[in-house]
């Protein structure tokens, strides 16, 4: 009974051949779909910090008191690059941001009608910029992200801008 059994033993060998084809053919396809998901989630991921930064700086820079650090003694809303690093440290991420804050009376004025922080000139508190409550702060920030495999996938190169403003209220002068 045992012989029988053995003689009764099917070949399988054009089988395997066959399936290591279908998977030679399957493979490209899959990596493909796998690499365009992960890019797609590399690039909503960065659309997501680019607005969570600007949120971030934008809740740093409306707020009407003191810096952090006790030896700067910065006002928050001047302290240009206090802003800043308020939006790269939220956006950790990105790579070379672009960031700009601007102030103005409202949003029937235009924008930057009180200033610019210029990030460039100081790394302390703007003195040019003035403001009241009922004051608007305005943080844009900017990346481009470019697809690390653009020469597979036809995403491209994009900018993503965010662009966020909050109302300075709470003005009040307690030295008197």
């Amino acid at each position: 009974m045992f012989r029988k059994l053995i003689g009764k033993q099917k070949s399988f060998g054009g089988m395997r051949a066959q399936a290591i084809v279908e998977f030679a053919i399957a493979l490209p396809v899959l990596l493909l779909m796998l690499v365009g998901i992960m890019e797609a989630s590399r690039m909503l991921f960065m659309y997501a910090s680019v607005v969570n930064a600007s949120r971030d700086a934008v809740r740093y820079a409306s707020a009407y008191g003191k810096s952090d650090s006790p030896s700067s003694g910065y006002l928050k809303y001047k302290y240009c690059t206090g802003i800043k690093n308020a939006a790269q440290k939220s956006g950790f991420f990105l790579k070379n941001p672009t960031i700009t804050i601007k102030y103005d009376g409202g949003p029937s004025t235009s924008v930057g009608s009180k200033g610019t922080c210029d990030l460039f000139a100081s790394p302390w508190e703007d003195p040019d910029i003035s403001v009241d409550t009922g004051d608007r702060v305005m943080v844009t920030v900017s990346v481009t992200y470019a697809a690390i495999m653009n020469k597979l996938l036809p995403f491209g190169t994009r900018t993503f801008t965010a662009t966020s403003s909050r109302t300075i209220l709470g003005v009040i002068d307690l030295d008197d």
